[in-house]
């Protein structure tokens, strides 16, 4: 049974791996809960094809702590890996891989709102599936802005509807109770991808661009429960990620596109047996009895 702690985590995943993860995570194949918190950790279970597991994460903000382990088809484990390095990976695969099916193919400003640990991530996933040649970060703290910037390699822009109104891509990970911008500041024909608020307290969309657009959900259970950008605009879901892979979905002449992502355990399943898997191949890990 193997370990992957964050380091070798991401010696096994590369972004572009866990985007591909990302369709078997999203197939019909599929099972999972809605997630519990027991105490002051969040325990979220799913089934992928043959395999199960199950993701423990820590809520205590500013400390990330947590693993995902993982079991095969004879329920033994497959092994264990590090929780929030996972969910930093996955919850940036996701809009990349909706990015590649929803953003029109010339799409080359990314605009993200929020600049926190998980923005290297979001950015990478968007770069890997768009030409992207600019990358503009608005956070409500300029400092926090700026270091992101620089990790990135983008620029600063505190005004959050003037960040808006440059974008062909707008990502948004933040823990917002308010849209992040005015619905005016964007042009038709933007891609969003929403993967920050995850309560039904919590919104980062303007009412009126959700009502407008065409909305992608991971999964409609999981967004009726927790999707507070989309129960706030009263709007439902036009397709899960799984309809567009299954052509069972295509986007209609909305002005808008939106990926409405609250995280889902298949994601953890799809990307954690990957990353084992690479790294069995490439020896990578600690063995464990």
């Amino acid at each position: 049974m193997r370990y992957l702690n964050a380091v070798d985590l991401r010696a096994a995943l590369p972004m572009s791996d866990a985007i591909g993860a990302m369709r078997t995570a999203f197939s019909d194949d599929r099972e999972s809960t809605v997630r519990t918190k027991l105490g002051l950790s969040l325990f979220m279970p799913g089934r992928v094809g043959e395999n199960t597991g199950v993701k423990v994460v820590s809520t205590v903000p500013g400390d990330p702590a947590g693993v995902v382990a993982v079991f095969g088809s004879d329920g033994h484990l497959l092994g264990l890996v590090d929780g929030p390095t996972l969910t930093s990976i996955r919850t940036a695969a996701a809009p990349g891989l909706l990015t590649d099916l929803l953003a029109p193919a010339s799409a080359s400003v990314l605009v993200l709102f929020g600049g926190g640990a998980m923005a290297s991530d979001q950015v990478a996933a968007i770069r890997s599936v768009r030409p992207i040649r600019r990358v503009v970060i608005w956070s409500r703290s300029e400092e926090t802005a700026a270091a992101c910037a620089q990790r990135v390699g983008g620029e600063i822009e505190l005004d959050p509807d003037a960040a808006a109104s440059v974008a062909d891509i707008i990502s948004t990970a933040t823990p917002s109770q308010a849209p992040l911008f005015r619905s005016a500041a964007v042009r038709p024909g933007t891609h969003i991808n929403a993967v920050g608020a995850y309560t039904p307290e919590m919104i980062e969309i303007p009412n009126d661009i959700v009502r407008s657009a065409f909305v992608v959900v991971d999964d409609r259970v999981a967004a009726n429960e927790e999707a507070g950008d989309l129960l706030q605009a009263g709007k439902s879901p036009d397709a899960e990620v799984g309809d567009l892979l299954a052509g069972r979905a295509t986007r209609g002449d909305q002005p808008y596109t939106l990926f409405k992502s609250v995280g889902i355990a298949e994601q953890d399943v799809a990307t954690a047996v990957l990353a084992l898997r690479n790294a069995e191949r490439d020896d990578l890990g600690i063995e464990l009895e």
